[in-house]
């Protein structure tokens, strides 16, 4: 059974928070309604936690398990 390999929480966060200064530049809040920008920013947590998780998982050194 292969296991999950989670990043450390701050690479989430760090990733996330870049993300989503990177979205309010290319997609500004006032210019765009509330739900968009709160659609906007639920799909780029859900893509950011899922690339971040998938690089960490092909990139990090394998520990013994």
């Amino acid at each position: 059974m292969t296991r999950i390999r989670w990043a450390p929480w701050w690479i989430y966060a760090v990733a996330i928070g870049g993300l989503n200064i990177a979205r309010q530049v290319l997609f500004p809040p006032s210019r765009v309604g509330t739900a968009v920008t709160v659609g906007l920013f639920f799909t780029v947590l859900a893509i950011g936690f899922a690339v971040v998780t998938a690089l960490h998982a092909l990139l990090a050194p394998r520990g013994r398990e």
